[in-house]
């Protein structure tokens, strides 16, 4: 069995994490990241902690887990990726609800940063007076903290074709080329992309994410950048 395999299949995961492993192809996002165990993870986003816990999982003595999820998205997924970091014996990983505008690492200090269906909301306005950050400046912060080489692995929610990354974002999807834009106006480099990241599905991309014909059934599409 392979290290990754073993990693996944570890005692240390629930059944109810396990049960997402084949939809949201849990193996093959670990590898598109080329994530080792010694690595720095920055990880936006968390939800409701799934793929923290296998991170908690992947990262060694050497390694670190800064996992950052700013609190006003508490009221969509509660705390459980906190809570998840809390009650971990590993002292690599903390939890910060800082807002993404300013990252909670030092510059060119961090290996990986994995966004997973989450770049959208930055175009999403839960209630007036509430952002979760301009673009430019969240991307630009995504570029400060990674090293040189460093890798910055996004897996997003595909919008349907012909509309822009405004309309895109209130169905809380994400425009593939508008995105790839954007990071690399901060010097990012896109090193892959697939479009049909996950496509077996009767998603018809026009619909809202949350919407119950469509609910963790979306058509997604995945990126990756270097510095």
């Amino acid at each position: 069995m392979s290290w990754l395999s073993k990693l996944i299949a570890s005692e240390g995961r629930s059944r109810a994490d396990r049960a997402f492993d084949e939809r949201r192809r849990a193996a093959d996002t670990l590898s598109l990241a080329e994530l080792d165990p010694s690595h720095s993870i920055l990880e936006l986003e968390p939800g409701k902690g799934w793929f923290s816990g296998l991170l908690l999982e992947l990262i060694n003595p050497l390694g670190s887990l800064v996992v950052q999820q700013p609190a006003e998205l508490d009221g969509f997924f509660g705390k459980e990726a906190r809570k998840r970091i809390e009650r971990s014996a590993n002292s690599n990983a903390r939890y910060s609800a800082a807002s993404w505008e300013t990252l909670d690492s030092d510059g060119h200090s961090i290996d990986r940063v994995v966004w997973l269906q989450g770049p959208h909301e930055l175009w999403f306005t839960p209630q007036p007076g509430v952002s979760f950050g301009k673009p430019s400046k969240v991307f630009a912060e995504i570029a400060r903290v990674l090293k040189p080489g460093g890798k910055f692995l996004l897996i997003d929610n595909l919008a349907p074709p012909g509309v822009d990354q405004a309309s895109a974002g209130a169905l809380h999807r994400s425009v593939p080329n508008e995105l790839s834009a954007l990071v690399e106006e901060t010097g990012l480099r896109l090193e892959h992309e697939d479009r049909d990241w996950i496509c077996d599905t009767n998603d018809p991309l026009d619909i809202p994410t949350y919407d119950p014909k469509v609910h963790l059934k979306t058509r997604q599409f995945a990126q990756v950048f270097m510095k």
